[in-house]
């Protein structure tokens, strides 16, 4: 009785363990939407490119591309959780040709958009770069297209880890 005991408590044991090493996670700091994981700098301003570049660094992410309107649903959502009012770029650049709004991570047109009312507007023709402004004139949480040189908050998006051990 004692031995069939220790064999069913080492197999539940077992099997957590596997269980947690096949789980997916997000890196420390990230959180988690479908398969991939988005670290939100609140405290950490750059320009577009230093958004993006500190993105491929930190984790090899990307400056998010929001795809669907979950996505979009979910990013406003821990932003509102935040209580944040600052602007977030986000990975959306029409730089190579005026007007055709691409997603730099994936060089994709933009399926789904979000502009706020108006935009994108490129006032002063130097608005090229894409960025999320939260509830400043409005209550709602939209897209904006702005001056890549501007400093901001920004959005990184990583695919989720498979739980697998990382070697080198």
């Amino acid at each position: 009785m004692v031995l069939w005991s220790y064999v069913l408590s080492l197999s539940v044991v077992l099997l957590n363990i596997k269980e947690c090493a096949s789980q997916e996670q997000c890196p420390e700091g990230f959180f988690q939407h479908d398969n991939s994981c988005y670290f939100f700098s609140s405290h950490l301003l750059a320009d577009w490119i230093e958004a993006g570049s500190f993105c491929k660094r930190f984790q090899g992410g990307d400056l998010v591309a929001i795809e669907t309107q979950s996505e979009n649903n979910f990013i406003y959502q821990q932003l509102l959780l935040m209580h944040d009012k600052n602007d977030y770029w986000i990975g959306g650049t029409d730089e190579f040709m005026e007007g055709h709004w691409l997603w730099i991570p994936t060089m994709q047109k933009l399926s789904f958009t979000d502009w706020s009312p108006g935009n994108p507007s490129d006032s002063g023709s130097n608005e090229d770069c894409m960025e999320i402004i939260v509830g400043h004139s409005a209550p709602t949480t939209k897209w904006n297209d702005d001056n890549c040189s501007n400093k901001a908050n920004f959005i990184c998006e990583v695919p989720l880890l498979d739980g697998s051990p990382v070697i080198g």
